[in-house]
Protein backbone atom coordinates (compact mmCIF):
# COMPACT_ATOMS: atom_id res chain seq x y z
CA UNK A 1 0.00 0.00 0.00
CA UNK A 2 1.12 3.72 -0.91
CA UNK A 3 1.07 6.95 1.11
CA UNK A 4 1.49 7.20 4.66
CA UNK A 5 0.87 4.06 6.25
CA UNK A 6 3.01 1.68 3.44
CA UNK A 7 4.87 -0.21 6.32
CA UNK A 8 1.92 -1.24 8.42
CA UNK A 9 1.25 -5.01 8.81
CA UNK A 10 -0.57 -5.64 12.15
CA UNK A 11 -2.72 -7.80 13.27
CA UNK A 12 -5.11 -7.01 16.27
CA UNK A 13 -6.76 -10.74 18.41
CA UNK A 14 -9.63 -9.65 20.52
CA UNK A 15 -11.43 -12.15 23.25
CA UNK A 16 -14.61 -12.24 21.65
CA UNK A 17 -17.25 -14.05 24.24
CA UNK A 18 -16.52 -11.78 27.30
CA UNK A 19 -16.12 -8.39 28.35
CA UNK A 20 -18.75 -5.98 28.62
CA UNK A 21 -19.97 -8.03 25.02
CA UNK A 22 -21.23 -10.81 28.12
CA UNK A 23 -24.96 -9.06 27.83
CA UNK A 24 -25.30 -8.73 31.45
CA UNK A 25 -27.14 -6.10 32.10
CA UNK A 26 -29.75 -4.90 34.30
CA UNK A 27 -31.11 -1.99 35.47
CA UNK A 28 -31.84 -0.71 39.28
CA UNK A 29 -33.75 1.42 39.43
CA UNK A 30 -32.92 5.09 37.71
CA UNK A 31 -29.31 2.97 37.55
CA UNK A 32 -28.50 0.69 34.52
CA UNK A 33 -25.52 -1.68 35.60
CA UNK A 34 -23.42 -3.82 33.00
CA UNK A 35 -21.13 -6.69 34.47
CA UNK A 36 -17.71 -6.67 32.55
CA UNK A 37 -16.82 -10.89 32.64
CA UNK A 38 -13.43 -11.57 32.02
CA UNK A 39 -12.44 -15.36 32.86
CA UNK A 40 -9.01 -17.09 33.08
CA UNK A 41 -10.04 -19.25 30.44
CA UNK A 42 -11.41 -17.06 27.73
CA UNK A 43 -7.87 -14.65 28.40
CA UNK A 44 -5.27 -17.17 28.50
CA UNK A 45 -7.26 -18.80 25.05
CA UNK A 46 -7.02 -15.26 22.89
CA UNK A 47 -3.65 -14.59 24.30
CA UNK A 48 -2.02 -17.96 23.07
CA UNK A 49 -3.68 -17.47 19.86
CA UNK A 50 -1.98 -14.36 19.40
CA UNK A 51 1.35 -15.56 20.35
CA UNK A 52 0.68 -18.52 17.75
CA UNK A 53 -0.20 -15.70 15.39
CA UNK A 54 3.04 -13.87 16.29
CA UNK A 55 4.90 -17.45 15.90
CA UNK A 56 3.42 -17.74 12.44
CA UNK A 57 4.37 -14.73 11.03
CA UNK A 58 7.71 -14.63 12.64
CA UNK A 59 8.54 -17.68 11.02
CA UNK A 60 7.13 -16.39 7.36
CA UNK A 61 8.98 -13.20 7.69
CA UNK A 62 12.31 -14.73 9.06
CA UNK A 63 12.09 -12.03 11.56
CA UNK A 64 11.28 -11.79 15.61
CA UNK A 65 7.65 -10.59 16.27
CA UNK A 66 6.19 -8.51 19.04
CA UNK A 67 3.07 -8.98 20.80
CA UNK A 68 1.30 -6.14 22.35
CA UNK A 69 -0.58 -6.90 24.92
CA UNK A 70 -3.63 -3.94 25.33
CA UNK A 71 -5.01 -3.54 28.72
CA UNK A 72 -6.14 -1.06 30.87
CA UNK A 73 -4.89 -2.43 34.69
CA UNK A 74 -4.40 0.36 36.20
CA UNK A 75 -8.07 1.44 36.91
CA UNK A 76 -9.44 -1.88 36.05
CA UNK A 77 -7.46 -3.29 38.51
CA UNK A 78 -9.88 -6.82 38.88
CA UNK A 79 -10.64 -7.64 35.21
CA UNK A 80 -7.56 -6.68 33.52
CA UNK A 81 -5.70 -7.65 36.31
CA UNK A 82 -6.72 -11.11 35.31
CA UNK A 83 -6.18 -10.29 31.74
CA UNK A 84 -2.68 -9.12 32.18
CA UNK A 85 -1.47 -11.92 34.11
CA UNK A 86 -2.42 -14.48 32.44
CA UNK A 87 -0.83 -12.61 29.61
CA UNK A 88 2.49 -12.26 31.17
CA UNK A 89 2.01 -16.41 32.36
CA UNK A 90 1.35 -17.44 28.33
CA UNK A 91 4.47 -15.31 27.16
CA UNK A 92 6.65 -16.91 29.05
CA UNK A 93 5.77 -20.04 26.79
CA UNK A 94 7.03 -17.67 24.11
CA UNK A 95 10.25 -16.84 24.51
CA UNK A 96 11.67 -15.91 21.31
CA UNK A 97 8.57 -13.06 21.20
CA UNK A 98 8.94 -10.18 22.73
CA UNK A 99 5.66 -9.12 24.66
CA UNK A 100 5.27 -5.28 25.25
CA UNK A 101 2.10 -3.81 27.25
CA UNK A 102 0.28 -0.38 26.33
CA UNK A 103 -2.77 1.00 28.51
CA UNK A 104 -6.08 1.11 26.17
CA UNK A 105 -5.51 4.43 25.80
CA UNK A 106 -1.91 5.55 24.94
CA UNK A 107 -2.65 2.89 22.13
CA UNK A 108 -4.91 3.98 20.94
CA UNK A 109 -3.07 7.17 19.97
CA UNK A 110 -0.01 5.64 18.87
CA UNK A 111 -1.81 3.17 16.47
CA UNK A 112 -2.35 6.39 14.69
CA UNK A 113 0.76 7.89 15.22
CA UNK A 114 2.99 4.99 14.63
CA UNK A 115 1.18 1.87 13.32
CA UNK A 116 4.01 0.36 11.72
CA UNK A 117 5.79 -0.17 14.97
CA UNK A 118 3.14 -3.08 15.91
CA UNK A 119 2.71 -6.20 14.88
CA UNK A 120 0.20 -8.49 17.36
CA UNK A 121 -2.11 -6.26 19.49
CA UNK A 122 -4.32 -8.41 22.03
CA UNK A 123 -6.22 -7.67 23.75
CA UNK A 124 -10.18 -7.86 25.48
CA UNK A 125 -13.30 -7.68 23.47
CA UNK A 126 -14.52 -4.08 23.76
CA UNK A 127 -11.05 -3.04 23.56
CA UNK A 128 -10.40 -4.84 20.45
CA UNK A 129 -13.32 -4.06 19.10
CA UNK A 130 -12.45 0.01 19.39
CA UNK A 131 -8.75 -0.31 18.37
CA UNK A 132 -10.21 -2.96 15.26
CA UNK A 133 -12.36 0.05 13.81
CA UNK A 134 -9.69 2.38 14.56
CA UNK A 135 -6.65 0.27 13.14
CA UNK A 136 -9.37 -0.41 9.86
CA UNK A 137 -9.26 3.82 9.16
CA UNK A 138 -5.35 3.27 8.47
CA UNK A 139 -6.45 1.31 5.33
CA UNK A 140 -9.05 3.09 3.91
CA UNK A 141 -11.88 2.24 6.16
CA UNK A 142 -14.37 -0.78 7.82
CA UNK A 143 -15.58 -1.36 4.19
CA UNK A 144 -12.29 -2.82 3.30
CA UNK A 145 -11.31 -4.28 6.51
CA UNK A 146 -11.29 -8.75 6.91
CA UNK A 147 -11.63 -10.31 10.06
CA UNK A 148 -12.11 -13.67 11.37
CA UNK A 149 -14.05 -14.99 13.83
CA UNK A 150 -12.29 -18.33 15.00
CA UNK A 151 -13.36 -20.73 17.43
CA UNK A 152 -12.89 -23.99 19.19
CA UNK A 153 -15.08 -25.62 16.85
CA UNK A 154 -15.91 -23.20 14.01
CA UNK A 155 -14.80 -20.21 12.07
CA UNK A 156 -16.36 -17.32 10.37
CA UNK A 157 -14.61 -15.19 8.02
CA UNK A 158 -16.49 -11.60 7.40
CA UNK A 159 -15.78 -8.12 6.51
CA UNK A 160 -15.56 -6.34 10.02
CA UNK A 161 -19.04 -3.96 8.50
CA UNK A 162 -20.35 -7.05 8.18
CA UNK A 163 -23.06 -7.98 4.91
CA UNK A 164 -24.38 -4.52 4.49
CA UNK A 165 -27.67 -5.09 3.82
CA UNK A 166 -28.60 -1.77 3.52
CA UNK A 167 -26.54 -1.41 0.65
CA UNK A 168 -27.82 -4.45 -1.01
CA UNK A 169 -28.53 -4.12 -5.23
CA UNK A 170 -27.39 -0.28 -5.38
CA UNK A 171 -24.22 -1.13 -6.75
CA UNK A 172 -22.00 0.33 -4.65
CA UNK A 173 -20.63 -2.21 -2.32
CA UNK A 174 -17.17 -2.67 -2.13
CA UNK A 175 -15.91 -6.91 -1.69
CA UNK A 176 -12.30 -6.22 -1.11
CA UNK A 177 -13.29 -6.76 2.78
CA UNK A 178 -14.82 -10.16 1.89
CA UNK A 179 -12.21 -11.00 -0.54
CA UNK A 180 -9.03 -10.45 2.17
CA UNK A 181 -11.42 -12.43 4.83
CA UNK A 182 -11.66 -15.27 2.77
CA UNK A 183 -7.46 -15.04 2.16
Amino acid sequence: VAGKYADVDLVIVRENTEGLYAGRERLDGDTAIAERVITRHGSTRIVRTAFEHARKRSQARGQSSLVTVVHKANVLRVTDGLFRECALQVAQDYPGIALTEMLVDAMAMRLVRDPENFDVIVTTNLFGDILSDEASALIGGLGVAPSANIGDQAAVFEPVHGSAPDIAGQGIANPIGAILSVA
